[in-house]
C-alpha cells in the first residue's frame, strides 16, 4: 500500500502497518495463506505448474492492499483476470532486475537495500496497469478496487 500511495502523493512510512488498523487483518492473512497453499499444492504436481500459478496469483497482495475486505474467491478471480496473457511479461520484468540485484550484492548485500524499493515501486506500477485493464474490460469497477489515497 505504501508504494501505491506514493505513486499518487507522498505517503508516510507508517502506512506499512495500515492493514492492522483496517480491521480486515484476518481476511488478508486467510487470503494470503490460501494463495500460498494453492501455489504449494500446484507445485506438488510438477515444478512448472507451481511457477505458473505463482504468476497467476501475483496481484493478490496488491488487491488486498487496495481492498483488504475483498472476498478471497474474488481476489483470486481478479488476479487471474489481471494476469491473463501477461504471466511471461511479469516473469521477464522480474528477470530484468537480476543485474541490479547482483550489483547490489557486490557491496556485501547492502546495495540490495537500495535496489529492493525500486523493484517494489516497479511492480506497484505494473499493478496499476493491470488494475486499469480489468476496469476497462468491465470485469471490475471502482467500488471494488477504488484506488489508493493517502489519508
Amino acid at each position: 500500500r505504501f508504494f501505491m500511495e506514493n505513486r499518487v502523493s507522498g505517503s508516510k512510512v507508517g502506512r506499512v502497518f495500515w492493514v492492522f488498523k483496517s480491521g480486515n487483518y484476518l481476511n488478508v492473512v486467510k487470503t494470503m495463506f490460501l494463495m500460498n497453499l494453492k501455489i504449494f499444492l500446484w507445485s506438488l504436481l510438477l515444478f512448472i505448474p507451481g511457477i505458473i500459478k505463482s504468476y497467476q496469483y501475483y496481484m493478490i497482495p496488491y488487491i488486498l492492499a487496495e481492498n483488504p475486505g475483498i472476498d478471497s474467491k474474488r481476489a483470486f478471480e481478479l488476479s487471474k483476470e489481471m494476469t491473463d496473457g501477461e504471466k511471461f511479461d511479469i516473469f521477464w520484468l522480474g528477470l530484468s532486475f537480476i543485474g541490479w540485484i547482483l550489483l547490489g550484492t557486490l557491496a556485501c548485500g547492502i546495495g540490495v537495500l537500495f535496489v529492493e524499493p525500486y523493484i517494489q515501486a516497479t511492480f506497484a506500477e505494473l499493478y496499476q496497469v493491470m488494475r486499469d485493464k480489468v476496469h476497462n474490460s468491465g470485469f471490475s469497477d471502482y467500488s471494488e478496487l477504488p484506488g489508493f489515497f493517502s489519508e
